[in-house]
C-alpha cells in the first residue's frame, strides 16, 4: 500500500511541475493587414509586443511571464498576438502607435485602433491586471484620457489615470496632469487627496510644492506623519544628489542643481549637511578638478561624513577622480585619500579594488608629465 501511495505521490508531483506548459501564441513580425483580417475573422482584439532579440525586459517576459498558463488562457482566447522585434513592419508600426522603448505592450481592437498601452516588464498578476484594464471600455488608457479632455478632475480619479500614464510611461502627459492639479494654492497640499498625488508622483526636488513641504515639514508631519514627509525628501534629494556627483556632465549650469545648491546652504535639515558633501564638490565637476579635489579634501578635514560614510565617499571621490580627470594637480589628491584609506579596510575585495584604482591613479599621473615634458611646457591636461 505504501508502494501505491509513494507512486501516486511522484506522479502528482511530477504533473505539477509540468504543469505549466502552454505560452502566449506570439507570431512574429507578420504584415499587419494579415493581423487584421485575423482578428476579425475571429472576432478578437489584437495584442502587439514591441521588443529586440537583445532586450532583457522584453526576454524576461516571454520566458517567465507569456510562459505561465493562466496568462496564456487569458491572452490566447481573447487576442490575435504578434511580436514585432525586427524588421520594416516593426519601424512602419513603431511610429504608427508612438512606440519609442521596449518592451512596449498594445491592445487594439479588431479594428487596429489603439485602446491601451504598457511599457516595461511586469509580473504575472500584474501583467493579467493591466490587460484586464485594457479591456475596460471605461478604464483604459483611451477612455481615461477622454475623461480627463472632458474636465473630470476627481482625485480618485486622477490616481487612477496617473498610474495608467506611469505604466504607459508618458511623462509629460503626467506631468501636465500633476501641474493641474498642484497649481492652485500650495496650501491644498495639506488635503490628503492632493497630498497623496503629490507624494506618489512629484519627484523634482525643487518644485514649489517640495520647497513648501521642506519649509513645513513640522506641519506637515502633524498632518501625515513624520516619516512619511521625511522619506518623500529625503527620497529625491538622495536620488538628485548622486544623480549630480556621479553623472557624466557637469552639473553646475543644471537649474536644479544651482537651486538644490542654494537651498540646503541655507536650511537647518539634519541631512543638508551629508547632501552637501557631494554637492559642493560636484559644483566643479569638468570645470576645475584641482577645486573639485580641495573641496572633497575639505569635507574629510571637518569629519563631515564618519565611519563607513566616511570610507566610502574616500572611495567614491578617488574614483571619480580617477575615471574622469586627467589634471596633474587633481591626481595627487586621490592618491592621498587612498592611502589614508587602506588601513582602515579589511575586505579583500574592497582592497584590491582601491588598489587597482591607485595604480591608474599613478599611470595617469606618469602620462601627464611625460606629456607635458615632451612638449616643454607647464601645462596640465583637463
Amino acid at each position: 500500500m505504501k508502494t501505491v501511495y509513494i507512486v501516486i505521490f511522484c506522479f502528482t508531483l511530477g504533473a505539477s511541475g509540468f504543469a505549466q506548459n502552454r505560452s502566449v501564441n506570439l507570431q512574429e513580425n507578420l504584415p499587419f493587414e494579415r493581423v487584421l483580417n485575423q482578428a476579425k475573422k475571429e472576432n478578437k482584439f489584437i495584442f502587439l509586443d514591441f521588443g529586440s532579440l537583445t532586450c532583457l525586459p522584453c526576454l524576461y517576459l516571454k520566458k517567465n511571464v507569456f510562459t505561465v498558463d493562466s496568462v496564456a488562457d487569458f491572452i490566447n482566447s481573447r487576442f490575435v498576438s504578434v511580436d514585432y522585434n525586427i524588421g520594416k513592419e516593426k519601424e512602419r508600426l513603431s511610429k504608427l502607435y508612438g512606440v519609442d522603448a521596449e518592451p512596449v505592450l498594445l491592445i487594439l481592437d479588431k479594428n487596429g485602433k489603439l485602446m491601451h498601452r504598457m511599457v516595461g516588464k511586469c509580473s504575472t498578476d500584474e501583467l493579467i491586471a493591466r490587460f484586464k484594464q485594457g479591456l475596460d471600455t471605461k478604464e483604459n488608457l483611451v477612455a481615461q484620457d477622454k475623461e480627463y479632455q472632458k474636465g473630470n478632475r476627481d482625485p480618485e480619479f486622477l490616481l487612477r489615470y496617473l498610474e495608467t500614464l506611469l505604466i504607459a510611461r508618458f511623462p509629460d502627459k503626467m506631468n501636465e496632469v500633476i501641474k493641474g492639479v498642484l497649481d492652485g494654492p500650495l496650501e491644498n497640499l495639506k488635503k490628503k487627496e492632493v497630498w497623496e498625488l503629490f507624494v506618489r508622483y512629484n519627484d523634482n526636488p525643487v518644485s514649489r510644492e517640495m520647497l513648501y513641504v521642506f519649509d513645513h515639514r513640522k506641519e506637515f508631519s502633524d498632518l501625515f506623519g513624520g516619516k512619511q514627509v521625511e522619506m518623500k525628501i529625503n527620497k529625491h534629494y538622495d536620488a538628485k544628489t548622486q544623480y549630480f556627483i556621479f553623472g557624466h556632465q557637469s552639473p553646475i549650469k543644471d537649474t536644479i542643481f544651482k537651486k538644490m545648491l542654494s537651498y540646503l546652504q541655507h536650511t537647518d535639515y539634519e541631512k543638508a549637511t551629508e547632501w552637501l558633501a557631494f554637492l559642493v564638490p560636484a559644483q566643479y565637476k569638468f570645470t576645475n578638478w584641482p577645486q573639485m579635489a580641495r573641496e572633497i579634501d575639505n569635507v574629510l578635514a571637518f569629519n563631515i561624513l564618519k565611519g563607513k560614510k566616511r570610507q566610502l565617499y574616500m572611495k567614491m571621490m578617488a574614483e571619480q577622480i580617477c575615471w574622469y580627470s586627467n589634471n596633474i594637480l587633481s591626481l595627487p589628491y586621490a592618491i592621498r585619500w587612498i592611502d589614508a584609506l587602506l588601513p582602515e579596510i579589511q575586505d579583500e575585495k574592497t582592497i584590491k579594488s582601491i588598489k587597482d584604482t591607485r595604480s591608474q591613479l599613478i599611470q595617469k599621473i606618469v602620462i601627464a608629465k611625460n606629456s607635458s615634458n615632451s612638449t616643454g611646457t607647464d601645462s596640465v591636461l583637463q
